[in-house]
This record gives C-alpha cells, sequence and structure tokens, in this order.
C-alpha cells in the first residue's frame, strides 16, 4: 500500500453568504493552497512556533542516499558561507 504524502483539507464558501463570497471572489485566481500555507505559517510565527527549514526529506532514502544528500548540503553551505568571508 503507499504511503499517502498529502493531506487535503478542503475549505468551504458558502455564496449566500456575502463575506464567505468577498473571500471566494479575492482567492479565485491565486494559488489557493499556497496562499493558505503562508497564512498559516505567518499565525504559527505569531504564536512563537518554530518553523522547520523548507528543505523536504526524502521517506525512502537509504543510508548511502542520505549520507550524500547531506555531503552535498553541507559542501553547499560552506561554499556559501566562505564565499561570504570575502
Amino acid at each position: 500500500m503507499k504511503e499517502r504524502h498529502k493531506f487535503p483539507k478542503p475549505v468551504a464558501f458558502n455564496t449566500n453568504n456575502a463575506i464567505d463570497r468577498a473571500m471566494l471572489n479575492f482567492v479565485k485566481k491565486r494559488n489557493f493552497s499556497g496562499y493558505v500555507k503562508k497564512l498559516i505559517i505567518a499565525d504559527m510565527k505569531t504564536k512563537g512556533i518554530e518553523i522547520p527549514n523548507g528543505k523536504q526529506t526524502p521517506v525512502n532514502e537509504s543510508k548511502f542516499e542520505r549520507l550524500r544528500r547531506e555531503l552535498a548540503d553541507k559542501r553547499v553551505n560552506d561554499d556559501s558561507s566562505s564565499n561570504s568571508d570575502t
């Protein structure tokens, strides 16, 4: 059985309600999922909740693949910090 990594959370807008209609018109042409996620992150920050970095961690990677990725990340970080010294 395939493991689920995405969990939809539907939002309903009542078109008979003026406030809901206004919100729906406001978000109609936006990336709704991205917009809601940004709002959630902003709310988490105001509540002092630590936000993890945005890197995705592959779930089914082998130890070798994880070590290779971590070393590559370290090289990038080392390169960027040495460039800032100049």
